[in-house]
C-alpha cells in the first residue's frame, strides 16, 4: 500500500515505482548493501538452545511495543523497548528484536528464531549456560512443546511490517549467518491485509485480489523517427518468455496500473522514455498496428520487466524522474535506478521536492533505498543548498497505538512516510555548514536543523545574535507525531546570553486507559542579563532584583470523551519587568501569566466546571482560587418554549493577591486599593465568594417586531468584604429587549465604478431598557473576578500619578466604565461584581447595504457599506451618568469602496468633564499578491490627555525578489514624531533575507537588524511571506 496519508508518499511512491529497478536475484544477493545501515559485526554463531532445557519449558516475550503479521507458514513478531526472551535458565535481551515462529517438523512442539539489534548504547546479549555472548546483531534458535507467550503491557498490533527497517536488516542478516535452506525459511509472501477481529499472534490473512487488465503501447520517441523492434521467444524459462527489444528511441505507456491509496483500488498511467529498452513478459504481443503504435494487453498477473537505457524520463501526474539506466519489474514493483533524479510536487512546501543519487533501489511499493544522495528544493542545476547523505530510506510507518481505520470513512488510514537518512550534511553554496550522522522523521519535514537566525543591533540590546533550532533535527528525536519541539540560543552584548526552549504539541493519546486528545505548547528561557531595562518615557533606567531572569509557561488542554475537558497552565516570569522588556508583543495582547488547572464537562446547555487556580508571580494583581466550582445553563425552554431561562451559579474560596511595589523606587507606580482609588478593587481579602444568577426571558412579536421582557435576578456573599467583613448582596433588574427591521431592494442600481450589482438596504432598530437595584453599593465589593489584563492594569498603576498627582477622577475609574456599560449584567459575565443601581435604555440603529459579486452562476452578499450607531440615555443622570442625560454615543462605519479597498472610521464620546472622546478613520487596501496600505488618523482625548496620531504604513512586494515594509506615526496634537521601522526582505533561493531599521521615541532607540529564515517552498501566500504582505 502506497502513503495514503499524504500527497508527497502518493507521487513519490508512483514517480519512484515508474523507474527504480531490482536486479534479478543472482544479482541481487551479490550487490544488495545492507539496509538500516548497519555494518556486520562479523560472522556470529547461532545459539540452539533446545536441549539445555526440558523440552516442555515455555518461551516467554516480552516488549514494550509489538505488531505482529503472517508470512506463509510462519508468524512474525516484531518487538521494540526493553525487548528479552526467556525459556528457563536461557535468555536474550536486546532494544528491538525480530521473531519467527513456526511449527516443529514433527508438528508436536513450536521453534522460534529470534534476531537481535542493538543500539551504539545498548549491545544486544544472550545468556546461556556457556557465558554471556554480546554484539549488535546476534541470532537465537530456541525449541519447545510448552507454547509460546507474549507477556507484555502492550497489547500486540495486527500490522505488517515487512517494509521496517529492522525486519529487512533481520532479514539480510539472517541470510548471511544461515545460507543454508532451514524449516523456517520464508517459502511463501502473501501482501495482504490484517484482521482485525483480534490481537492473536498468529492470525490467518486472507489471500490478495487479482488486479485489472493492463495495456502496454509502444511508439516512437520522436515525431517523423521510426524505432527499431524487434520480438523473439526465449524457451530457457518456464513458461515461455517473450523478450522486445526496441532501439532508435522509445515511449512506452503502462495503463491501468493498480494501486492502493485509501484503502481504494486507484488505477494510474506509466510513460517511460529512453534511447534503448528491452521488455519482458510472458504475454504475446498483439502486433497491431494502430496508426503506427504498437499495443497489446497485459493479463492482471502476468510479468512485466523493463529494462531502459539513455536519456531515460519516466513521468507520472506532474512528476518526474531521470536516469541513465533503469529496470524495472511491475507486477513486483521492485527496481533500480541509476545516476537519477527524481521530482515530486509537495504541496507542503509549495514547490517540487528534488532526490538525486548515485542508485535509488525500490525494494516494495512503499520502501526506497538511496545511495549516495542529496535532497533538495532548489530547481537550479547545481542547487545553492542541499541536504546530502550517504544513504536515505523511504519508508510508510503505522503507529500501532492509534487505529487504522478512518472512522469517517470507514476505509484504513494507512502510514506515514518516513526518511531516514545516515552521515548527513547540511551543504550551502559548496559549504558544509552542519554534520549529522542521523536524521529521522516524516517526510513532510526536511529536518533542517536551523529555524531562524538573526542579527541587528539597538541601543536597548546592544549586538543581537538571536537563533531558533529544530532539536528533533538536531538531535536526530524521534517525536511522535504532531509534537515540534525547538530551541532557541541567542547572544546579546549589552544584556548577555539566552537559551531556552519551546514547543507544541496536538496529538492522540490515552489518559488513565480513557482516549484523550491532546493540544498546548510551552516555553521556558533563561538570560544572565547584565544591563537595566528600558520600557520607555519615565520608565529608561530601570533596576531588577536578580541578573538570572527568565520564564517558564505551560498552556494544556485534554479533550475527554463525552464533552469533558481538561485545562491546565503554568506561568511563571522572573521579575515584574521581564516579559514587558523582551516580550512586549505578548505583554501587551495575549493572555496573562496564570497557574492553574480546570476540568470541565458539557452537557446539551449545561456547563460545569471545577477550578484551582495559584499565583506564582508576586508583582502582579491576582486571585487565588482554592477551589472554585460553576454551573451554566442556557436556553433552558420553560413553558412549551414560552418561556426560557438561563442561570449562573458559582462557589469558591477566594483569596486576592495585591501586587508588590516595583524592585526600582523610581518606576512610577500606585496600587489599586484603597485609599489610592476611587473605588478600591484588590483589597486584602479572602474567603468563601458564592453567587447565583438567574433569566428568565418571554420572547414574542408584535407584528415585526421582535419583544423580549425579561427579569434578571441575583444573590452573592462575599465572606470579607473591602474590610474584611461579612457582605451579601441581592441584585434584581427587570427589563425589555426589543428589535424592528426594515428593508428595501434596489435591483436597478448598478454600477461599474462602485462595484454595484443591484443594492438592498437592511436597517435594524434596537432597544434594551431595564431598570435595576441593588441591596450592596459596588464601593463595598472587592473585585475578586479581574477584568483587566496585567498589561493594562501595569498603566492604571502609572496613569493616575502621571497624569493626575495620584488622585484619579471618578469619571475614569475603570469599575464605574464597565457599570455604565452594562460589562457585568450578562447571566454567563466573568466578572459579576460589576452591578448597581441603575436606570438605563440603550438604542442602537444599524445599516447594512449590500450588494451581490461574483460570476453569474456563484454569485453571494456582500456588505458594501455598513453603519452602526449606538447610545444610551440615563433617567438618573446624576447617579449614573455624572449628570449628563446622553452618554456612551458611538458610531461604527466601513465602506468597501472595492474588493480590495475598504474605508474604516469608528467614535466613542461621553458629554461630561474628563469624558472620552475618540475617534478615527482610515483608509486600508489590500492585495493578497502584491501587499498591503494603511493611512489614518486618530484622536484619543481623556481629562488633560490629547493625542492625534496620523499613522501609516505599507507592505509591497517590489519584484519576485523584493518585499519592502515601512511604517510611521506622528502626533500631530504635540508637534512629535513617535517613531518608523522599515524592512527590505530579499527573497532568495533558499533563504528569506531580512534587513530592517527603526526608532522608538519613548525608548530613545535606534536599532537595526538582519535576519535570515530558511525558504523551502516558493507561495507567495505562505506564512513567511504572509506577515511581510500584511495579509489578514
Amino acid at each position: 500500500m502506497p502513503f495514503p496519508t499524504s500527497q508527497f508518499s502518493q507521487t513519490l511512491a508512483l514517480t519512484v515505482a515508474l523507474c527504480v529497478i531490482v536486479l534479478s536475484a543472482v544479482c541481487a544477493d551479490d550487490q544488495r548493501p545492507s539496509v538500516g545501515g548497519h555494518a556486520h559485526a562479523g560472522r556470529v554463531a547461532v545459539a540452539t538452545a533446545g536441549v539445555s532445557v526440558p523440552a516442555d519449558t515455555p518461551i516467554l516475550l516480552d516488549s514494550q511495543h509489538g505488531q505482529q503479521w503472517q508470512s506463509g507458514t510462519s508468524d512474525i513478531l516484531l518487538m521494540r523497548g526493553r525487548c528479552e526472551v526467556t525459556q528457563g535458565d536461557i535468555s536474550a535481551r536486546a532494544p528491538q528484536m525480530v521473531v519467527w515462529r513456526q511449527q516443529d517438523n514433527d508438528k508436536r512442539g513450536e521453534r522460534i528464531l529470534v534476531y537481535l539489534e542493538g543500539t551504539s548504547a545498548r549491545s544486544a546479549e544472550i545468556r546461556t549456560d556457556d557465558g554471556i555472548e554480546r554484539g549488535r546483531q546476534l541470532l537465537l534458535e530456541l525449541k519447545t512443546t510448552g507454547g509460546v507467550r507474549h507477556t507484555g503491557s502492550a497489547s500486540l498490533a495486527t500490522l505488517d511490517g515487512s517494509q521496517e527497517p529492522l525486519f529487512q536488516n533481520a532479514t539480510e542478516y539472517r541470510r548471511e549467518q544461515r545460507p543454508e535452506r532451514s524449516d523456517l525459511e520464508l517459502t511463501q509472501y502473501l501482501m495482504a491485509q490484517p484482521s482485525f477481529g483480534g490481537p492473536g499472534f498468529g492470525s490467518e490473512f486472507p489471500a490478495p485480489i487479482a488486479g485489472p487488465q493492463r495495456s502496454v503501447r509502444i511508439s516512437p520517441r520522436y515525431l517523423g523517427m521510426d524505432f527499431v523492434m524487434r520480438a523473439r521467444v526465449s524457451e530457457e524459462t518456464t513458461p515461455p518468455e517473450y523478450i522486445l527489444t526496441v532501439t532508435r528511441g522509445v515511449n512506452i505507456v503502462v495503463s491501468n496500473v493498480p494501486l492502493q491509496v485509501e484503502g481504494r483500488l486507484v488505477l494510474t498511467t506509466i510513460d517511460l522514455t529512453a534511447d534503448r529498452a528491452v521488455i519482458w513478459t510472458d504475454s504475446p504481443p498483439a502486433n497491431e498496428s494502430l496508426g503506427g503504435l504498437n499495443a497489446f494487453q497485459l493479463g492482471p498477473n502476468s510479468p512485466f520487466q523493463v529494462y531502459l537505457e539513455g536519456n531515460i524520463v519516466v513521468r507520472q501526474g506532474l512528476n518526474e524522474a531521470r536516469a541513465s539506466h533503469a529496470f524495472y519489474d511491475v507486477n513486483e514493483q521492485r527496481g533500480l535506478l541509476l545516476n537519477g533524479e527524481i521530482r515530486t510536487y509537495i504541496p507542503e512546501l509549495g514547490g517540487d521536492l528534488r532526490l538525486r543519487a548515485e542508485q535509488i533501489r525500490q525494494n516494495s511499493e512503499t520502501s526506497f533505498h538511496a545511495r549516495n544522495a542529496w535532497v533538495s528544493t532548489s530547481q537550479l542545476g547545481r542547487p545553492g543548498y542541499r541536504i546530502q547523505a550517504s544513504d536515505i530510506y523511504l519508508e510508510e510507518r503505522f503507529d500501532p497505538r492509534r487505529s487504522r481505520i478512518d472512522p469517517a470513512t470507514g476505509q484504513p488510514t494507512g502510514g506515514t512516510p518516513w526518511v531516514t537518512s545516515t552521515n548527513n550534511q547540511f551543504i550551502i553554496e559548496e559549504f558544509p555548514l552542519l554534520y549529522l550522522p542521523y536524521l529521522s522523521g516524516p517526510a513532510e519535514d526536511p529536518q533542517i536543523p536551523i529555524r531562524r537566525l538573526a542579527t541587528g543591533y539597538d541601543g536597548i540590546f546592544g549586538l543581537q545574535i538571536e537563533s531558533v533550532w529544530s532539536l528533533e533535527a538536531l538531535f536526530g528525536l524521534d517525536l511522535p507525531q504532531g509534537v515540534d519541539w525547538e530551541l532557541q540560543a541567542d547572544l546579546f552584548s549589552q544584556r548577555g546570553p539566552g537559551i531556552g526552549t519551546r514547543g507544541e504539541y496536538d496529538l492522540d493519546s490515552s489518559f488513565l486507559g480513557v482516549p484523550a486528545h491532546h493540544e498546548g505548547y510551552g516555553q521556558a528561557y533563561y538570560i544572565n542579563d547584565g544591563d537595566r531595562d528600558n520600557l520607555g518615557l519615565g520608565r529608561r533606567n530601570l533596576m531588577f532584583p536578580d541578573d538570572n531572569r527568565g520564564r517558564a509557561t505551560w498552556r494544556h488542554r485534554m479533550h475527554l470523551p463525552q464533552g469533558t475537558w481538561v485545562d491546565a497552565e503554568l506561568g511563571y516570569v522572573s521579575d515584574r519587568n521581564f516579559l514587558e522588556q523582551y516580550y512586549e508583543p505578548e505583554f501587551d495582547r495575549e493572555k496573562d501569566q496564570e497557574t492553574l488547572i480546570s476540568l470541565n464537562h458539557q452537557i446539551d446547555n449545561l456547563t460545569g466546571s471545577a477550578l484551582v487556580r495559584g499565583r506564582l508571580n508576586d508583582f502582579e494583581y491576582q486571585t487565588e482560587w482554592l477551589p472554585r466550582g460553576d454551573l451554566t445553563i442556557l436556553g433552558e425552554p420553560l413553558l412549551g418554549g414560552l418561556a426560557t431561562w438561563s442561570s449562573h451559579s458559582s462557589v469558591g474560596y477566594g483569596r486576592i493577591r495585591q501586587a508588590d511595589a516595583p524592585f526600582d523606587p523610581t518606576d512610577p507606580f500606585q496600587p489599586l486599593e484603597a485609599p489610592f482609588t476611587p473605588l478600591p478593587m484588590y483589597e486584602d481579602s479572602a474567603g468563601l465568594v458564592a453567587m447565583t444568577r438567574h433569566e428568565l426571558d418571554m420572547p414574542f412579536n408584535v407584528g415585526p417586531v421582535n419583544v423580549v421582557p425579561y427579569l434578571l435576578g441575583e444573590a452573592a456573599h462575599w465572606e470579607e468584604d473591602v474590610t474584611q467583613s461579612h457582605l451579601s448582596r441581592l441584585y434584581g433588574s427587570a427589563g425589555v429587549r426589543a428589535s424592528l427591521m426594515f428593508w428595501k431592494a434596489m435591483p436597478q442600481i448598478q454600477s461599474s465604478v462602485l462595484g454595484l450589482n443591484g443594492l438592498a438596504h437592511k436597517m435594524v432598530f434596537d432597544l434594551d431598557y431595564y431598570y435595576a437595584e441593588a441591596s450592596e453599593d459596588l464601593s463595598s465589593i472587592p473585585q475578586y473576578n479581574e477584568f483587566d489584563d496585567n498589561a493594562q492594569e501595569r498603566f492604571r498603576e502609572r496613569f493616575p500619578l502621571l497624569e493626575f498627582g495620584g488622585a484619579l477622577p471618578l469619571q475614569l475609574d475603570p469599575r464605574l466604565y464597565a457599570l455604565r456599560s452594562g460589562a457585568g449584567r450578562g447571566v454567563t459575565a466573568p466578572y459579576h461584581e460589576l452591578v448597581d443601581d441603575q436606570h438605563v435604555l440603550r438604542l442602537g440603529w444599524r445599516h447594512r447595504l449590500q450588494t451581490k459579486v461574483g460570476p453569474p452562476d456563484r454569485q453571494r452578499i456582500k456588505d458594501w457599506m455598513t453603519l452602526d450607531l449606538e447610545a444610551s440615555l440615563f433617567p438618573d443622570a446624576d447617579r449614573d451618568n455624572f449628570g449628563e442625560d446622553i452618554g456612551l454615543i458611538g458610531a461604527n462605519y466601513s465602506w468597501a469602496v472595492g474588493e480590495r479597498t475598504t474605508l474604516l472610521a469608528n467614535a466613542l464620546y461621553d458629554l461630561f468633564d474628563n469624558g472620552q472622546e475618540l475617534w478615527n478613520i482610515g483608509i486600508l487596501s489590500q492585495r493578497s499578491a502584491r501587499g498591503s496600505l494603511y493611512v489614518g488618523f486618530r484622536q484619543v482625548k481623556v481629562g488633560p490627555i490629547d493625542s492625534q496620531i496620523v499613522a501609516a504604513s505599507y507592505s509591497y512586494r517590489m519584484s519576485p525578489k523584493w518585499v519592502s515594509t515601512f511604517g510611521t506615526s506622528f502626533d500631530v496634537a504635540e508637534g512629535i514624531d513617535r517613531g518608523q521601522s522599515m524592512t527590505v526582505t530579499r527573497i532568495g533561493e533558499y533563504l528569506l533575507v531580512h534587513v530592517g531599521a527603526g526608532y522608538d521615541r519613548s525608548r530613545n532607540n535606534f536599532g537595526f537588524g538582519i535576519s535570515v529564515e530558511p525558504r523551502l517552498g516558493y507561495s507567495t501566500s505562505s506564512t513567511q511571506l504572509s506577515s511581510l504582505l500584511g495579509i489578514q
